[in-house]
C-alpha cells in the first residue's frame, strides 16, 4: 500500500534518502552529546526534579516546562513593513520548529522532540501543534501540542505516526493524516482519537486544513501515482465530495481565515509538493494563479490579514553551495508580490499565526 504522506515531509528538491540519512546522523551525535552531558549534570537531577515538583509542574511528557530555546538560531533579513502583518510565524529550520513575530523579533526555537516538522497554529494563535519523534527509530513520531510561549507540552498520539495537524475552528480538536494512508480527529488533550477516512488498496488520504466553516479539505492520492486531488468532508467523515480536479495534481490546501478561498499548490514538480500557488474560492470555483508559472513554490499559509505567503526555492549557483528558500507574500488575487524573507535556511514549512507570538517564559 502507498504511504500517502511520507515521513520525511520532502520540500522541493530535497532527496529522501539524503533527509533519512542526515536525520540519522544528527540523532546519534545528539544522542552522545546527551550521554555525556547526563553524566556531568547527574548530580543536579534530583534538585531540578524537585524544584518542579515544588513549582507545581508535571512530567515533561506531558507539560514541557521551558521547551522552547531562548536564543535565536541564526539571523533571519526582515524589511521593515513586515511588522505591519500581525501575527506570529513558524517554520522548519533544520530539525527545529522556529518561532518568530513577523518583524523577526522573539526569534527561538521549539526543541521538545528531534527532529520536527508540520508546525500548525491553533485558531486562537495560543498554541502549536507539530509533528516529531518519541524515539531513536525511522518513523518513530507523532503529534505534539505546546503553548506558544514554550509551555505545556502534551503529545497527542501514541504510534500512530500521525502528519499534517490541522485545527479544528473552535481549536477543541485536530485532524492529521496517518501512515496507513487515512485521516483521523483527536481532541486536544489527546483523548477521543477517531478515524474519517482510511487508506484503501486504491488510494491514500492526507494533508488535511480544517476551514473556519467547519469543512475538512484533503488530497487523495491513487495508490502508486503522484498526481494529488483536493476533496472535502463533513468533520464526521460525511459527504465526501471532490473540490479541486484535473491536472497537473494538487497538494498542500490552506483555507483563508474566514473559510471563503483555499490556497493550494498546482503541483509541477512530481512527488515534491511544489509547483504553482493557486487560489480557488470554497466551492472549487475561480482558480487564479497567484505565483509565477516558472517558480518552484508550496507551503501556502495565510497571514490574518487575508494575504498569502508561500516559500520559494531558488537552485543552487553551484554544487558546492546550497540552495535557497525564500518567502514571499501575495494579495489573494494575485496583485502585490513582494519578497519578504530572503533567506530561510533550508525551511520547507512556513505557518502563519493570527495573533502575537508571546515572549518565551512559562513563568
Amino acid at each position: 500500500m502507498r504511504v500517502a504522506a511520507p515521513w520525511w515531509a520532502p520540500a522541493a528538491g530535497e532527496d529522501p534518502q539524503v533527509l533519512i540519512k542526515e536525520a540519522r546522523r544528527r540523532r546519534r551525535h545528539r544522542y552522545l552529546v546527551i550521554g555525556v552531558a547526563a553524566v556531568v549534570m547527574l548530580a543536579g537531577v534530583a534538585g531540578l526534579a524537585a524544584g518542579l515538583t515544588s513549582a507545581g509542574g508535571h512530567s515533561p511528557a506531558r507539560t514541557g516546562l521551558r521547551r522552547v530555546a531562548q536564543h535565536a538560531p541564526g539571523t533571519v533579513r526582515i524589511p521593515g513593513w513586515a511588522g505591519r502583518l500581525g501575527g506570529e510565524v513558524a517554520y522548519k529550520c533544520g530539525d527545529s520548529i522556529c518561532l518568530m513575530r513577523p518583524d523577526g523579533t522573539g526569534l527561538r526555537t521549539v526543541t521538545a522532540t528531534f527532529p520536527e516538522w508540520d508546525p500548525a497554529w491553533s485558531p486562537d494563535g495560543r498554541r502549536l501543534a507539530f509533528r516529531g519523534y518519541y524515539g531513536p527509530g525511522d518513523g518513530q513520531y507523532d503529534l505534539y501540542a505546546v503553548g506558544a510561549n514554550g509551555c505545556h507540552l502534551t503529545r497527542l498520539t501514541r504510534q500512530v505516526n500521525g502528519t499534517s495537524p490541522a485545527w479544528s475552528p473552535g481549536g477543541q480538536e485536530i485532524a492529521f493524516a496517518f501512515a496507513a494512508g487515512g485521516i483521523a480527529v483527536i481532541n486536544a488533550d489527546g483523548s477521543g482519537l477517531r478515524h474519517l477516512i482510511s487508506g484503501t488498496s486504491r488510494f491514500g488520504y492526507d494533508s488535511p486544513a480544517w476551514s473556519a466553516a467547519n469543512r475538512i479539505a484533503f488530497v487523495q492520492t491513487r495508490t502508486g501515482g503522484s498526481q494529488g486531488q483536493i476533496y472535502r468532508m463533513s468533520p464526521d467523515g460525511s459527504r465526501v465530495a471532490p473540490l479541486i480536479h484535473g491536472a497537473p495534481g494538487f497538494a498542500q490546501p490552506s483555507w483563508s481565515p474566514d473559510g471563503h478561498a483555499m490556497a493550494f499548490v498546482a503541483v509541477t514538480v512530481p512527488l515534491q509538493f511544489a509547483g504553482v500557488i493557486e487560489v480557488a474560492n470554497a466551492d472549487g470555483t475561480g482558480r487564479r494563479r497567484v505565483s509565477p508559472p516558472t517558480w518552484t513554490s508550496y507551503s501556502p499559509t495565510w497571514t490574518p490579514g487575508g494575504k498569502i505567503v508561500f516559500l520559494r526555492k531558488t537552485d543552487a549557483l553551484t554544487r558546492h553551495t546550497a540552495a535557497m528558500i525564500s518567502a514571499y507574500i501575495v494579495n489573494a488575487d494575485g496583485s502585490g508580490l513582494r519578497l519578504l524573507y530572503p533567506d530561510l535556511g533550508s525551511a520547507p514549512q512556513i505557518a502563519w499565526g493570527p495573533t502575537a507570538l508571546p515572549a518565551a517564559s512559562c513563568l
